[in-house]
């Protein structure tokens, strides 16, 4: 690791640089650099004359897709924070990878990055590498590319690239407390320990309405085999369509619940990734604070004024994240009330099917198919009992992490 002020390596190997270092800059909103600290300077090679004025770009490396510059941009444009994992260049040809937490402020935008060390962050290495390569080979466009990016984070079980790199931040942040041998942060843990939480939900819910979808199949079969069985109109046939359309009835609910525009769980999953990676990027720019009256520093304006921009953001970005917090708990009561109605609906389901067994033992032997079908309905009754037992518990655990947040009245500072 280098030391403050001691120059870095050039040439293609990895520039390094202190694991406790953070790199500071800001730009215009056509992205010029107007301010940076002496630890961005020294890692890229560049004398202040070079840097200020010139476009961010200038430290770009081709291995980072267009895909992560698309969907930061998409998010900025928005008015809301993004981090993105980076591969940057050096003057010289060398390179190194950071974290970076972006954030829009009046008259362009300000970054904060620290150096990667979990082991997600090897992951990353080889997606980008993959990615660019097919960027390269298929000449994909940016928002195509980005797609492929944001499938890679919903692959994952991840709401939205936002919750992944909320995930993400909270990650590096626990691994470089570890590493620096500090304290850990009771606030970054139960952050994370909240994200992932609203991650295995979000995995669950959409288990939910795939169950139930491939449960609209079964009163199909069991009217087919009805009709080998008796006269239109008779019992089996009778109990087929009201399975039917109760059925129906859940999975449109289940549809609204954690499907289309606006769902419960999008909305909640948004306000909770939204709250975590708001105050990671609090915590990330108060510490750039306090370490910015040491350093050297090149900007358009007097340092102070620079360090009360910096800690301007962190009180925004706390208030903000707290009153996603409280949204997200009302949301989450709202989706545990939601759950118990469905639950309760469900026990109608099960009324249908129980008399759907009783009418294939009157038929015995000469069920026709009847027994598997019913079976099959008990097979998907269970799954979905037990998606919806867990969905109840994990919506109690994010509201306890919610709850016990907002009772502490926590900070980032």
């Amino acid at each position: 690791m280098t030391k403050m002020g001691q120059p870095a390596l050039r040439g293609t190997n990895e520039v390094p640089f202190a694991l406790e270092e953070l790199f500071y800059s800001r730009t215009d909103t056509r992205g010029v650099i107007q301010s940076g600290n002496e630890i961005f300077r020294r890692t890229a090679g560049f004398e202040w004359s070079e840097m200020i004025g010139a476009p961010h770009k200038i430290v770009r490396h081709p291995d980072t897709p267009r895909a992560v510059f698309r969907v930061l941009w998409d998010a900025l444009k928005k008015g809301y924070p993004m981090g993105a994992y980076v591969k940057n260049k050096a003057k010289g040809g060398g390179w190194y990878w950071v974290f970076a937490v972006v954030m829009p402020i009046e008259g362009g935008y300000l970054s904060v990055r620290l150096k990667p060390t979990s082991e997600l962050s090897d992951e990353i290495h080889q997606l980008y590498r993959d990615l660019s390569a097919r960027e390269r080979a298929e000449s994909l466009d940016p928002e195509e590319s980005a797609t492929l990016l944001r499938d890679f984070a919903e692959r994952g079980g991840y709401s939205s690239y936002t919750a992944f790199m909320a995930y993400a931040l909270a990650l590096e942040l626990t691994e470089r407390d570890r590493r620096l041998n500090r304290n850990a942060d009771e606030n970054t843990r139960m952050l994370a320990e909240l994200n992932t939480a609203m991650g295995r939900l979000t995995k669950e819910q959409f288990g939910l309405l795939r169950s139930f979808e491939a449960l609209q199949s079964v009163p199909n079969n069991m009217r087919i085999v009805a009709s080998r069985l008796e006269p239109s109109g008779g019992p089996v046939s009778a109990i087929s369509e009201n399975y039917k359309a109760s059925s129906a009835v859940i999975s449109e609910r289940l549809r609204k619940f954690v499907a289309g525009r606006g769902n419960l769980c999008g909305q909640m999953a948004f306000q909770v990734a939204r709250a975590v990676f708001q105050l990671g990027c609090a915590r990330v720019l108060n510490e750039m604070s306090t370490n910015f009256m040491g350093e050297e520093v090149q900007n358009d304006q007097p340092r102070e004024e620079e360090r009360a921009l910096l800690q301007s953001l962190v009180t925004k970005g706390t208030a903000d994240a707290n009153a996603a917090m409280r949204q997200a708990a009302e949301l989450a009561d709202d989706m545990m009330n939601q759950s118990r109605d469905i639950r309760r609906q469900l026990l109608g389901l099960d009324t249908i099917r129980v008399l759907g067994r009783v009418e294939c033992g009157r038929m015995r032997d000469a069920n026709g198919g009847l027994a598997a079908t019913i079976d099959q309905l008990d097979s998907f009754h269970d799954d979905i009992k037990g998606r919806l037992e867990a969905i109840l518990a994990l919506s109690e655990e994010i509201e306890h992490w919610l709850g016990r947040y907002l009772r502490a009245g926590r900070s980032a500072a």
